[in-house]
Parts: structure tokens; C-alpha cells; sequence
């Protein structure tokens, strides 16, 4: 790095901080990570300005953002809350343009043979991954120390981790770590990933390891058969968005799947019920959709469902579902989408999500390995977000954006 300017390693040193700072962010404070993005977004943004390159900005990508945000604000119309609606879109629409800046950033030199992107981003990994382990052999009792410090009340002993969401932002950040680390033949840093990816699997979260399972898979069938994989890829999403909202009411719900899937989870039966709700008031709307951010005051929502499990004998364990028919959004992208913006809410999704996968497959920066791990953090992605968290969450669609800028960073060609 001698005889170069302290600014031109700017890029540099940016996203080795950020790589640094996000997972130990994520899982102690992961609506931060809704601030570190648009910091990441203002530096891209002076970098990209200074050296003239705002041309490496993918401008697509805002612009299919752009289309979804304002067929959104044409929803407000007849949304049942316009201003948070409002909020909402300007939300989702700033942290597109942050995520946009720092992909340009990551197009700026060769930060795939970066060994303090590497480094910053091993030694994140690696210090969110001892407070997840810290967490599973306490019994959850760093999570529950941690709502003590932020003013919570002491959790029940059932409640699961609050650790949760930075183990499904982990499990996003190990590809491109992994591939950072093949690429720069760092290989005894393959055991920080082997200790993330064991430690995800015990975390107190389904969806984080769904996410490691699915990543995995694409990883591995992507780099085996690039354009086979991507291509069966983008037909899978797609199909998925567009069939989804028409398929779930013939999937079977609780108390049903108590006996028929005892293995899942006590979550993954109340999401199934949310689901089922959420389909229902797609039925009622099915065109227009209820509006931008409609979820969260969707008549009924606020309901209470009780559920027993009547097999105790049979399970060994008596389980009961109660909570809310819809707790402010429907823990699924796919459906929230309809729900909320309609078909053509959910059209524009599905035209973005072919247009990822197919960037992914034709884009002359990514070799084999790059292609495979932007695969597995998109799918992982997908995965935890028709699983869990709203659409339309900060601090989750900022994490998504940050992976992506890394994913880019890492698997961008070396330059001669």
C-alpha cells in the first residue's frame, strides 16, 4: 500500500471496519446495523465522487427498488396507515441508496485480495461467534443480561434468545469470509468458519439454520453447475413469489401439524398459523393489496390464538400456541409483499429477485467462486426472510445490503 495516497485506501479501510463492527454489531445491537449501513452509504459516496467512478454504481438495482417504492406510495391511497406507510418507503428507499453506494465502493480496486478485509471481516465473525457459543452454554443468559442493560424486563426462562437476529446476520457473513479465506490461501482460518457454522447450528434460531443448510446447498450446486444452478435459481424464486400466496391455505396448520410435524419448533407452528391469516386477507384483497405497511393494523391482526397440543403422551411435552393472528407483519417477505402491495407489488419483487440471480450469473467481475457464494447469501437471505423478520425492516434490509457490498468486494476478479 506505500507510494499510494492515504485516500485511495479509503474503500479499503472502510470495509474492513464495517466487516469488523456488523456481526458483533448484529448480535448485540442489531438495529444498529441500520446505522452503520448509511455511514458505509455516505463514504461510498464521497469515494465515488472523488475519484469520478459513479458509474460503478448499479443503478438497476435502485431503479427496481425505485419501482417498487413508488407503486408503494400509489398504495397509500388506500392504505389503513398512510403515514407510517410513508415512513416506511422513505426508510426502505434511503437504505437502497446507501446499499447501491457501497456496492460501487466494493467495485473500487481489488478488495478481494484485501488481507484487511479479510482480517476485519475473520475477527468480526469470530467475535460474534463467542458471544453466540457464550450464550448456548449459559442457557441464554448473555441474551438476557443484554435486555437487562437495554431496560427490559427479566425474560421467562421459555423465551428464546435475543441473540437471534445476529446469528441469522452471520449466517450471511460466513460466505463471503469463506471465500475471502480460499481465495487468499489464509487456510488456517478455515477453522473460525467451522466454529461459526457449528456454533449457527445450535443457536436457539430455526431460521438461522435453515439459512446454513440452504447456503450451503447453493454454494455447493452453484459451483458445480454455474448456469444450470443460477438458472434454476431464478425460476425457483420467482415461482415462489408469484405462487406462494395461492399455495399456503392448502398447507396444513396447527393443531394439524402438532402430530404431523412434531420436530418443528413451537415458533414455526405459530408462523404457519400468522400464514394462514395472512393468506385469508389476501383473498380479500387480492389485486390491490391493503396498502404500504398495511400489516401492522390489518383488521383482526391484533386477535389472540389459542392452540393445545393434545398428544402429550405422544410427544412427551404439552405445547400451546398463543399469541397474535398477525404480530405486526406476517414473518414472510412473499406474503407481505402481496399482502400489503398486490400483484403488482408482488410482479416487481419477482422481476427484481430475476434480475439479482440473473446479475449474478452474467456479471464479468465474479468468477465460478463469487457467482457460488453471491448465490448462497441470496438464498440464505431469502430464506431467513420468509421465515422471520418484516420486509420492510431497517435493520434487516440494511444487513442485506451489507452482505451483498462484501459478497461483491469478495468476489470481484483479481486485476492484473
Amino acid at each position: 500500500m506505500t507510494g499510494r495516497p492515504v485516500l485511495d485506501h479509503v474503500p479499503e479501510y472502510a470495509f474492513a471496519l464495517a466487516a469488523l463492527v456488523a456481526p458483533p454489531l448484529a448480535v448485540l445491537v442489531p438495529y444498529g446495523m441500520a446505522v452503520e449501513l448509511p455511514i458505509l452509504g455516505v463514504i461510498s459516496a464521497a469515494m465515488l465522487w472523488r475519484r469520478r467512478q459513479f458509474r460503478l454504481v448499479p443503478v438497476r438495482a435502485l431503479a427496481l427498488v425505485g419501482v417498487l417504492c413508488a407503486w408503494a406510495v400509489v398504495t397509500l391511497v388506500w392504505a389503513l396507515g398512510p403515514d407510517h406507510g410513508a415512513v416506511t418507503i422513505f426508510r426502505v428507499a434511503a437504505l437502497a441508496l446507501a446499499g447501491v453506494l457501497a456496492m460501487g465502493m466494493a467495485r473500487l480496486g481489488d478488495l478481494g485480495g484485501s488481507r484487511l478485509l479479510l482480517a476485519g471481516l475473520a475477527v468480526g465473525v469470530v467475535a460474534a461467534t463467542v458471544l453466540l457459543v457464550a450464550d448456548v452454554t449459559t442457557g441464554n443468559g448473555l441474551s438476557a443480561e443484554v435486555a437487562r442493560f437495554k431496560g427490559a424486563l427479566p425474560l421467562p426462562e421459555s423465551w428464546k434468545s435475543q441473540l437471534n437476529r445476529g446469528a441469522t446476520v452471520l449466517a450471511l457473513l460466513v460466505w463471503p469470509l469463506a471465500l475471502l479465506v480460499w481465495r487468499q490461501r489464509w487456510r488456517w482460518l478455515l477453522a473460525s468458519i467451522v466454529l461459526a457454522m457449528v456454533a449457527l447450528l445450535f443457536v436457539d434460531s430455526f431460521a438461522t439454520r435453515l439459512a446454513m443448510g440452504s447456503g450451503a446447498v447453493t454454494l455447493l450446486v452453484v459451483r458445480a453447475w454455474p448456469t444450470a444452478g443460477l438458472r434454476v435459481l431464478k425460476g425457483m424464486l420467482v415461482v415462489a413469489t408469484l405462487a406462494l400466496p395461492q399455495v399456503m391455505p392448502r398447507l396444513p396448520a396447527p393443531p394439524v401439524t402438532f402430530d404431523s410435524m412434531p420436530w418443528l419448533p413451537l415458533s414455526a407452528h405459530h408462523r404457519l398459523v400468522i400464514w394462514h391469516f395472512a393468506a385469508e386477507r389476501i383473498a380479500e384483497h387480492p389485486l390491490w393489496g391493503w396498502g404500504m405497511d398495511a400489516s401492522r393494523t390489518i383488521p383482526g391482526g391484533d386477535e389472540t390464538v389459542w392452540i393445545e397440543d393434545y398428544y402429550p403422551l405422544t410427544h412427551g411435552v404439552r405445547r400451546v400456541i398463543s399469541g397474535a393472528l398477525m404480530p405486526l407483519h406476517p414473518h414472510n417477505a412473499i406474503l407481505q409483499w402481496r399482502l400489503e402491495l398486490g400483484v403488482p407489488g408482488a410482479l416487481a419483487a419477482a422481476v427484481a429477485l430475476w434480475c439479482l440471480v440473473g446479475r449474478i450469473q452474467r456479471s464479468p467481475e465474479l468468477d465460478r467462486g463469487g457467482r457460488a457464494t453471491a448465490a448462497a447469501v441470496c438464498v440464505a437471505g431469502m430464506v431467513v426472510s420468509c421465515v422471520s423478520y418484516g420486509a420492510w425492516q431497517s435493520w434487516w434490509l440494511a444487513s442485506l445490503w451489507l452482505a451483498a457490498a462484501l459478497c461483491l468486494a469478495a468476489g470481484r476478479r483479481r486485476t492484473p
